[in-house]
C-alpha cells in the first residue's frame, strides 16, 4: 500500500513557481478588491475564471502557444457566461450545455474541460445572470487580468532547452469516443444532481469529477481517479478544518491565494499535488459568500470517490476500445 502511495506522489515533472505566484494572485487580488469595495460576490465571479484559465500549458509550450491557449481559454470561459446569463442556471440549460461543451472540448486539446467547467460553475453560482453586470462580462475581466499575469512569464521548455510542440491528439475514432463518453456522464450526472431544477446541493462535483478524472485511455482514467481520491481525501480534511474556523472575507482571500499558488505551482509536477491542494481553494471559492457546514468536504470527497468509480467502469462498458464507433 505505501509503494502505492509513493508511486502516485513521486515527481513526474518540474514545479512551475513562477506560474503558481501569478495564479495565486489572480485569484486573491479580485476578492481583496471586492471585499474593500462591499461587493464579495463581484470579486469571487472575477476570481472565478482564474481557477480555469491558470490551468498548466502543454508541456514544452512557448509563448505563443501559450497565448493561443490563453485566448481559446478565454473565449470558452466567457462563452459560458454569456449563455448561463441568457439561458439561465436550471438543469435544462446546465446539462445540454455542459455536455456539449465537454464533447468540443474534448476534440480540441487547447479548450480540454474548461469550457465544460466554465458552465457548470458560472451556472451553480449564478455569475452570469448578474442584473448590473453585461452577460460574461465577469469572466471576461477575469480571463484577461490572469492572462495578463500569466502570459509575460518565461515559458517552460523541454530538457533540451527548446520549447516543445503542443499536445496532439490521438487517432479520429477515439477521440470521438472519448469525446461522447466524456458528454454523456457528465450530462447525465447534470441531470441526475438537478433533476428537481437545479443542482442540489454538493451535486455538482460527481460532475466536476467525471469532467476532470476521465481520460481517452483506460490506463489514464485509473491513474488519475486515484491521485483525485488520494488528495481530495486529504485536501478534503484540511478544508473541513478552516470552514470550522468560519474565516472572515480577507482570511479567505489569503488561504485562497496560498493554496491556489502551490496548487499551480505542483500541477505541472504531478496531478496528486493539485488534487491535494485544489479542495481548498475550490471549497472556498465557490462557496465564498455563504456560510458551508464543515461536513460539505466529507460530501465532495465521497462525490469524487463516486466520479472516479463511474470513470473506470465507463472504459469497460460503455463503448470500449474494442468497439469502432461512427
Amino acid at each position: 500500500m505505501s509503494d502505492t502511495v509513493t508511486a502516485l506522489l513521486r515527481p513526474e515533472g518540474r514545479p512551475r513557481y513562477a506560474d503558481g505566484v501569478a495564479a495565486g494572485a489572480a485569484l486573491a487580488a479580485p476578492l481583496v478588491v471586492g471585499a474593500w469595495a462591499g461587493h464579495p460576490a463581484t470579486g469571487a465571479s472575477v476570481a472565478m475564471p482564474a481557477v480555469l484559465v491558470a490551468m498548466p500549458f502543454p508541456s514544452g509550450a512557448g509563448r505563443a502557444e501559450r497565448a493561443r491557449c490563453l485566448a481559446v481559454r478565454t473565449v470558452g470561459v466567457t462563452a459560458a457566461g454569456v449563455f448561463v446569463a441568457l439561458a439561465g442556471s436550471g438543469v435544462a440549460a446546465l446539462a445540454p450545455g455542459v455536455a456539449v461543451a465537454a464533447f468540443v472540448g474534448a476534440l480540441l486539446p487547447r479548450m480540454g474541460t474548461t469550457a465544460a467547467l466554465a458552465v457548470l460553475l458560472v451556472g451553480i453560482t449564478g455569475d452570469g445572470a448578474h442584473p448590473l453586470v453585461l452577460p460574461g462580462l465577469a469572466q471576461l475581466v477575469g480571463c484577461l487580468w490572469t492572462a495578463a499575469l500569466l502570459l509575460p512569464l518565461r515559458p517552460a521548455t523541454t530538457p533540451g532547452g527548446t520549447p516543445g510542440p503542443a499536445r496532439t491528439t490521438g487517432s479520429s475514432t477515439a477521440t470521438v469516443r472519448h469525446a461522447g463518453r466524456l458528454a454523456l456522464l457528465s450530462g447525465a450526472a447534470t441531470v441526475a444532481t438537478g433533476w428537481q431544477g437545479s443542482l442540489w446541493g454538493e451535486g455538482h462535483w460527481l460532475v466536476t469529477s467525471l469532467l476532470l478524472t476521465l481520460q481517452p485511455t483506460p490506463e489514464g482514467t485509473r491513474t488519475k481517479s486515484a491521485k483525485r481520491v488520494l488528495g481530495n481525501s486529504v485536501g478534503g480534511v484540511v478544508a473541513a478544518g478552516l470552514l470550522l474556523a468560519h474565516p472572515g472575507a480577507y482570511a479567505v482571500a489569503a488561504v485562497v491565494g496560498v493554496s491556489g499558488a502551490a496548487a499551480y505551482a505542483f500541477r505541472p509536477a504531478n496531478y496528486a499535488y493539485w488534487a491535494l491542494a485544489s479542495p481548498v481553494l475550490l471549497l472556498l471559492l465557490s462557496d465564498f459568500d455563504e456560510s458551508v457546514p464543515w461536513y460539505a468536504a466529507v460530501v465532495r470527497v465521497a462525490l469524487n470517490l463516486l466520479g472516479g468509480l463511474i470513470t473506470v467502469l465507463a472504459h469497460r462498458w460503455l463503448w470500449p476500445a474494442n468497439v469502432r464507433v461512427g
